[in-house]
Protein backbone atom coordinates (compact mmCIF):
# COMPACT_ATOMS: atom_id res chain seq x y z
CA UNK A 1 0.00 0.00 0.00
CA UNK A 2 0.74 3.97 -0.39
CA UNK A 3 1.69 5.98 2.70
CA UNK A 4 -1.67 7.45 1.71
CA UNK A 5 -3.36 4.77 1.92
CA UNK A 6 -1.80 3.44 4.82
CA UNK A 7 -2.62 7.12 6.77
CA UNK A 8 -6.40 6.80 5.66
CA UNK A 9 -6.35 3.24 7.08
CA UNK A 10 -4.42 4.39 9.93
CA UNK A 11 -7.63 7.30 10.39
CA UNK A 12 -9.88 5.17 10.30
CA UNK A 13 -8.69 2.73 13.10
CA UNK A 14 -8.10 5.67 15.11
CA UNK A 15 -11.28 6.90 15.18
CA UNK A 16 -12.65 3.57 15.15
CA UNK A 17 -10.38 3.06 18.69
CA UNK A 18 -11.44 6.49 19.62
CA UNK A 19 -15.18 5.92 19.63
CA UNK A 20 -15.02 2.61 21.46
CA UNK A 21 -12.87 3.92 23.93
CA UNK A 22 -16.02 7.07 24.79
CA UNK A 23 -18.48 4.23 24.54
CA UNK A 24 -16.58 2.07 26.78
CA UNK A 25 -16.14 4.82 29.13
CA UNK A 26 -19.78 5.33 29.37
CA UNK A 27 -21.01 2.15 29.36
CA UNK A 28 -19.13 -0.01 31.41
CA UNK A 29 -16.72 2.13 33.46
CA UNK A 30 -18.61 4.87 34.46
CA UNK A 31 -22.38 3.66 34.08
CA UNK A 32 -23.15 4.33 37.91
CA UNK A 33 -21.22 7.68 37.51
CA UNK A 34 -22.05 10.89 36.59
CA UNK A 35 -19.15 12.03 34.87
CA UNK A 36 -20.00 15.19 33.09
CA UNK A 37 -17.53 16.44 31.80
CA UNK A 38 -16.71 15.66 27.79
CA UNK A 39 -13.34 16.35 28.20
CA UNK A 40 -12.36 13.85 30.35
CA UNK A 41 -14.39 11.21 28.28
CA UNK A 42 -12.41 12.68 25.64
CA UNK A 43 -9.39 12.42 27.57
CA UNK A 44 -9.65 9.06 28.33
CA UNK A 45 -10.88 8.06 24.90
CA UNK A 46 -8.05 9.28 23.81
CA UNK A 47 -5.55 7.64 25.92
CA UNK A 48 -7.57 4.35 24.65
CA UNK A 49 -6.75 5.27 21.16
CA UNK A 50 -3.18 5.91 21.22
CA UNK A 51 -2.76 2.58 23.26
CA UNK A 52 -4.90 0.60 21.09
CA UNK A 53 -3.47 1.96 17.71
CA UNK A 54 0.15 1.32 19.27
CA UNK A 55 -1.23 -2.19 19.82
CA UNK A 56 -2.37 -2.42 16.20
CA UNK A 57 1.31 -1.06 15.07
CA UNK A 58 2.78 -4.07 16.57
CA UNK A 59 0.35 -6.39 15.35
CA UNK A 60 0.98 -5.01 11.95
CA UNK A 61 4.38 -5.24 11.84
CA UNK A 62 4.10 -8.67 13.28
CA UNK A 63 2.26 -9.34 9.92
CA UNK A 64 3.97 -6.81 7.60
CA UNK A 65 0.47 -4.91 6.80
CA UNK A 66 2.00 -1.24 5.97
CA UNK A 67 5.15 -0.54 4.69
CA UNK A 68 8.13 -0.14 7.20
CA UNK A 69 8.63 3.15 6.72
CA UNK A 70 4.85 4.16 6.95
CA UNK A 71 4.97 1.74 10.35
CA UNK A 72 7.88 3.87 11.42
CA UNK A 73 6.24 7.24 11.03
CA UNK A 74 2.75 5.89 12.65
CA UNK A 75 5.26 4.40 15.57
CA UNK A 76 6.96 7.75 15.86
CA UNK A 77 4.02 9.82 15.86
CA UNK A 78 1.98 8.05 18.09
CA UNK A 79 5.14 7.44 20.70
CA UNK A 80 5.41 11.37 21.04
CA UNK A 81 1.29 11.66 21.24
CA UNK A 82 1.21 9.36 24.13
CA UNK A 83 4.54 10.97 25.74
CA UNK A 84 2.39 14.78 25.09
CA UNK A 85 -0.69 13.31 27.07
CA UNK A 86 1.25 11.04 29.51
CA UNK A 87 3.47 13.76 30.64
CA UNK A 88 2.04 17.20 30.01
CA UNK A 89 -1.62 17.33 29.34
CA UNK A 90 -2.87 14.14 31.41
CA UNK A 91 -1.06 15.82 34.45
CA UNK A 92 -2.02 19.52 33.60
CA UNK A 93 -5.53 18.62 33.59
CA UNK A 94 -5.28 16.39 36.78
CA UNK A 95 -3.97 19.79 38.29
CA UNK A 96 -6.65 21.82 37.00
CA UNK A 97 -9.21 19.48 38.64
CA UNK A 98 -7.83 20.14 41.65
CA UNK A 99 -7.54 23.54 41.66
CA UNK A 100 -10.90 23.83 40.70
CA UNK A 101 -12.24 21.35 43.45
CA UNK A 102 -10.37 23.22 46.16
CA UNK A 103 -12.84 25.92 45.46
CA UNK A 104 -10.46 28.22 43.53
CA UNK A 105 -12.46 31.00 41.78
CA UNK A 106 -9.80 33.34 40.31
CA UNK A 107 -6.26 32.44 38.71
CA UNK A 108 -7.14 28.63 38.33
CA UNK A 109 -4.95 28.35 35.38
CA UNK A 110 -1.84 29.99 36.70
CA UNK A 111 -2.08 27.96 40.06
CA UNK A 112 -2.48 24.62 38.12
CA UNK A 113 -0.05 25.58 35.49
CA UNK A 114 2.41 26.11 38.83
CA UNK A 115 1.32 23.08 40.51
CA UNK A 116 2.14 20.99 36.95
CA UNK A 117 5.64 22.58 37.26
CA UNK A 118 6.31 21.48 40.08
CA UNK A 119 5.08 17.87 39.67
CA UNK A 120 6.95 17.85 36.17
CA UNK A 121 9.91 18.70 38.14
CA UNK A 122 9.60 15.72 40.49
CA UNK A 123 8.87 13.98 37.63
CA UNK A 124 12.30 14.87 35.83
CA UNK A 125 13.96 14.54 38.96
CA UNK A 126 13.20 10.90 39.28
CA UNK A 127 15.25 9.90 35.99
CA UNK A 128 18.42 11.41 37.37
CA UNK A 129 19.28 8.22 39.68
CA UNK A 130 19.10 6.42 36.14
CA UNK A 131 21.18 7.03 34.01
CA UNK A 132 19.86 7.32 30.41
CA UNK A 133 21.39 10.26 28.55
CA UNK A 134 23.64 9.19 25.83
CA UNK A 135 25.70 11.61 23.32
CA UNK A 136 22.85 10.65 20.31
CA UNK A 137 20.27 11.99 21.84
CA UNK A 138 19.28 15.19 23.64
CA UNK A 139 17.66 15.43 27.46
CA UNK A 140 14.12 15.59 25.90
CA UNK A 141 14.55 12.77 23.52
CA UNK A 142 11.93 10.09 23.10
CA UNK A 143 14.20 7.80 25.17
CA UNK A 144 14.27 10.48 28.23
CA UNK A 145 10.35 10.08 28.42
CA UNK A 146 9.84 6.88 27.76
CA UNK A 147 12.80 5.90 30.58
CA UNK A 148 11.17 7.62 33.09
CA UNK A 149 7.42 6.88 32.36
CA UNK A 150 9.18 3.52 32.76
CA UNK A 151 10.30 3.85 35.79
CA UNK A 152 7.45 5.78 37.23
CA UNK A 153 4.88 2.91 36.17
CA UNK A 154 6.91 -0.08 37.17
CA UNK A 155 7.20 1.72 40.77
CA UNK A 156 3.64 2.15 41.04
CA UNK A 157 3.04 -1.30 39.52
CA UNK A 158 4.98 -2.84 42.59
CA UNK A 159 3.77 -0.71 45.07
CA UNK A 160 -0.19 -1.47 43.86
CA UNK A 161 0.79 -5.45 44.28
CA UNK A 162 2.38 -5.49 47.41
CA UNK A 163 -0.71 -3.75 48.70
CA UNK A 164 -2.68 -6.20 46.89
CA UNK A 165 -0.54 -8.95 48.41
CA UNK A 166 -1.12 -7.37 52.08
CA UNK A 167 -4.45 -6.62 51.58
Amino acid sequence: MSFFWDLVCMLFSQLAFFCGGWMFFLRYLFKDYEVTRWSIQAAFAATFMLSCTMFELIIWEILGVMEESSRRFHWHLNLYLMLVFLICLLPLYMCYLVVCSLGVQKQRKPLSGLLWCIIFYFFWKLGNPFPMLSADHGIFSIEQGVSRIGVLGVTIMALLSGFGAVN
